[in-house]
């Protein structure tokens, strides 16, 4: 390499390490995630700060944090919650409301979470953001609330929720949404009424539903024919968890509900709404008004033999219940058998793997043959001892 050769590549070197100049600032808007610990009081920084598209990007990186189990406890403890749930109030902007709602959604995954948020206000919040005039906000929190409430803490503090009015009010909301064609919200009030149904002590929220809401004839109007599918499975479903109260399945009865339940009994209804509401007319054929009304509905029992199937486990263990049920009623027990129960109920019997299916069908056999006192031996019981 000749002396010219050799000062070109010094020069390229020496270019190569030179001094740069200073990266580009990062726009005031830019957030960026800390590092460790620094993460978290740096995100509540940036929840509570004056500008708008920061917070809104801030409720965003919040969700990844949270998704972390680690990250979501120390979230919490930084003190995010209060933050977002001032956001969710913001009442400049509908898209902050709605990116505060759905960060709720996350927050209220883990129980710490939940928790907190109703140490802060959060329900309320929340059950105010369900009239909100932007549909995208009442999606997104209806959505944290039904999270929300697979705690049963939860539940009890919906109930108490605004001395008591909070779960009728969503009652009446549901109704509207529906009325608005809006069946997806819908569909979920009425879900988030079935969670907060499965309290271990529902007594109160049964009476908020029943007696103050008066959910069970609205209930029989959701499950008309002509609305949507997913608004008549969520009403089955707290159908069947309010007739846990004998006056409600009286109710239900009285308001018509026990034609509308037996018309999805029919193999040609999707598996789902077929098994909630063969489950809730087990529910009310507890009582006799019930067994009565499902035998003089027109072609009732012939859709509840024909779903007789065990295929599909839970339907079939739900439709043996509803048989057992109404075959207590003496005339209903000819019309099962000549709609064909006994040999379906005999070959699920014979053929059944499963402890709770065998059983099921066992007494629904039994008590189709019943005919006076004292009962028969369960089918596949040991014999009784005559000693």
């Amino acid at each position: 390499m000749d002396s010219q050769a050799r000062i070109q590549a010094n020069l390229r070197h020496i270019q190569s390490f030179e001094a740069k100049p200073n990266p580009k600032a990062l726009p005031e808007t830019a957030v960026t995630r800390g590092f460790e610990k620094v993460a978290f009081p740096k995100l509540v920084q940036e929840l509570t700060c004056d500008n708008a598209v920061v917070r809104k990007k801030s409720l965003l990186a919040a969700r990844e944090l949270l998704s972390s189990p680690v990250n979501h406890v120390q979230c919490v403890a930084a003190g995010a919650t209060p933050a977002i749930v001032a956001l969710l109030q913001d009442p400049t902007d509908d898209e902050t409301r709605s990116f505060a709602a759905g960060t709720l959604r996350f927050l209220a995954a883990k129980e710490v979470g939940a928790r907190d948020l109703v140490q802060h206000g959060g329900l309320d919040v929340l059950a105010a953001a369900l009239e909100d005039p932007t549909e995208g906000v009442r999606d997104e929190a209806y959505g944290a609330l039904i999270e929300a409430a697979r705690f049963d803490s939860t539940r009890r503090a919906l109930e108490a929720a605004g001395g008591g009015t909070v779960l009728p009010r969503v009652m009446e909301l549901a109704l509207l949404e529906a009325q608005a064609g809006a069946a997806g919200r819908a569909q979920q009030g009425l879900v988030l009424l079935f969670t907060c149904t499965q309290a271990r002590y529902n007594d109160g929220i049964l009476s908020q539903l029943v007696d103050v809401a008066q959910a069970i004839p609205h209930l029989a109007g959701l499950l008309a024919p002509e609305l949507p599918m997913p608004v008549r499975h969520a009403a089955a479903e707290l159908l069947g968890a309010l007739a846990t109260r004998e006056d409600a399945k009286i109710q239900a009865v009285e308001v018509g509900c026990v034609p509308l339940l037996l018309l999805a009994a029919s193999p040609s209804v999707p598996v789902p709404f077929a098994t909630a509401a063969v489950a809730a007319l087990g529910a009310i054929s507890i009582r006799r008004e019930g067994k009565y009304a499902a035998l003089v509905a027109p072609g009732g029992l012939a859709g509840l033999v024909a779903v007789l199937d065990p295929c599909h486990e839970q339907l079939c263990i739900n439709a043996m219940a509803a048989v057992s049920n109404i075959a207590e009623a003496p005339e209903a027990r000819a019309v099962l058998v000549a709609y064909g129960a006994g040999p379906k109920l005999q070959h699920i019997f014979e053929t059944a793997t499963v402890e709770v299916v065998k059983r099921a069908a066992a007494q629904a056999i039994r008590q189709c043959r019943f005919q006076h006192l004292p009962y028969e031996v369960l089918p596949g019981a040991p014999p009784v001892n005559a000693e």
